[in-house]
C-alpha cells in the first residue's frame, strides 16, 4: 500500500481505499491496523475517499441483502480480484513472508486466567516465548518474550502492572471500572482500545492500534496525575525517566507485528537490532567488529530461532555468520 500525501489520482486512491475496506473487515484486521492508520492519516484525500467508499460498501451490502439484490445474483460477476494473475503474484509474496516467520509461532502458548477479584496475580513468559491470556473482564493480553505482569482486578478498578518486557492489551469495555497499566512510574489509561506497552532502555513506550489512551504521571498516592500525552491510532509516545516531555510521533509501519514473532525496523542501528533479537534466545548474536554496530537495518526479521534471524540480517547487510563453540552466532564482514 502506498503511504504518501499529495494530490493523487482519484482512481488510485479509490482502489487503495477499497482494498483497505476489505482488509479491515477480514480476520487479520488487527495485524494490519497500524499500517492502515498510517495510510488514512497520510492525507485528507485518503480520509475522505475511504469514508466515501465505506459508505458505498455499506449500501451495497444492504442492497445485496434485499430482494432486488437476490434477483441479480444470477448475473455474471466481474472477475474477482483474487483470480487475477497480478494479485496471485502479490499474494504468493505475502505468503512467503508469513511462512518464513511461521517457525516463531511454534513457541506461542495460549492460556486463560482465573478471576482475580481482590488480589494480584503474577503472570510471566519465558525467554523466546509469546503467551496469550484472557483476563477476568474479558480483555486479552499478549506477553512478549521474558515479560512479567501483575494483574489486580476489583469491582472499582482494573490494574495491570508491567514489571518488565512488552505486552499488548485488547481491552474489553463491558465494565465501568477503568483499565490502567502501570509501567516505569507512568499510568496508561484506556478508553476501550488495543495498545502495546514496553519497558525498554529508553523508558516506557506506548503504541496505540485502536481507540484512545492517555499517559499520566502518578501522584503521591499512585493515582493518575498530570496528563503527559494523548494518543490517536497509529501513534506512539515514549515517557523517559527524568524527562518532563513525552513526545508523540507516528509509529513505524510494521512495529505491531511482534505478536507474530516478527520484528520490523526502518534505519535502526545493527547493535540495537541484535540486542532486541537476543532477548528471544539463550544463544546470542555478537558482532566481530565494533564498527558493524552502526550499520543501518531496514526490513522485517524473524525473532525466533536466532539462527534464522542471524541469516536474514547477514543476507540484508552482506555479512557472514559463524557459530561459536558455545552456540552464539558471530556476524562478520
Amino acid at each position: 500500500m502506498a503511504i504518501e500525501s499529495g494530490n493523487r489520482s482519484a482512481v488510485e486512491v479509490r482502489r487503495e481505499a477499497s482494498a483497505w475496506i476489505a482488509r479491515m473487515r477480514g480476520p487479520d484486521a488487527d495485524r494490519t491496523r497500524l499500517e492502515f492508520e498510517h495510510w488514512r492519516a497520510a492525507s485528507s484525500q485518503h480520509r475522505l475517499v475511504y469514508a466515501e467508499m465505506e459508505e458505498i460498501s455499506r449500501r451495497t451490502r444492504a442492497l445485496g441483502a434485499s430482494s432486488i439484490g437476490r434477483d441479480y445474483r444470477g448475473l455474471p460477476a466481474r472477475r474477482p480480484l483474487f483470480a487475477r494473475p497480478a494479485f496471485r503474484l502479490v499474494a504468493a509474496a505475502i505468503l512467503a513472508v508469513v511462512v518464513a516467520g511461521s517457525a516463531v509461532l511454534l513457541f506461542y502458548r495460549s492460556g486463560s486466567l482465573a478471576p482475580t477479584p481482590d488480589r494480584g496475580q503474577l503472570i510471566a513468559s519465558s525467554e523466546g516465548q509469546l503467551r496469550r491470556f484472557r483476563l477476568p473482564d474479558g480483555s486479552a493480553v499478549v506477553l512478549d518474550t521474558d515479560t512479567r505482569i501483575e494483574v489486580s482486578f476489583s469491582k472499582a478498578s482494573r490494574l495491570v502492572r508491567l514489571l518488565r518486557g512488552r505486552a499488548r492489551f485488547d481491552v474489553a469495555s463491558a465494565t465501568d471500572a477503568p483499565f490502567m497499566v502501570e509501567a516505569g512510574g507512568r499510568l496508561i489509561l484506556d478508553r476501550g482500545t488495543m495498545f502495546d506497552v514496553a519497558l525498554g532502555r529508553e523508558g516506557v513506550r506506548v503504541s496505540l492500534l485502536r481507540g484512545a489512551v492517555e499517559i499520566h504521571d502518578r501522584d503521591g498516592a499512585g493515582r493518575p496525575g498530570k496528563i503527559l500525552a494523548r494518543l490517536a491510532p497509529g501513534q506512539l509516545a515514549t515517557a523517559s525517566v527524568g524527562r518532563e516531555d513525552t513526545p508523540v510521533q507516528t509509529a513505524p509501519v510494521g512495529a505491531d507485528r511482534w505478536v507474530d514473532g516478527l520484528l520490523s525496523y526502518d534505519g535502526a542501528r545493527l547493535a540495537d537490532v541484535v540486542a532486541d533479537i537476543d532477548r528471544y534466545s539463550p544463544h546470542k548474536m555478537r558482532l566481530a567488529d565494533p564498527a558493524l554496530a552502526d550499520l543501518r537495518v531496514t526490513g522485517v526479521f524473524p525473532a525466533i530461532p536466532v539462527e534464522s534471524a542471524a541469516q536474514a540480517l547477514a543476507a540484508a547487510l552482506g555479512l557472514h555468520v559463524a557459530k561459536a563453540a558455545n552456540g552464539d552466532l558471530i556476524l562478520n564482514r
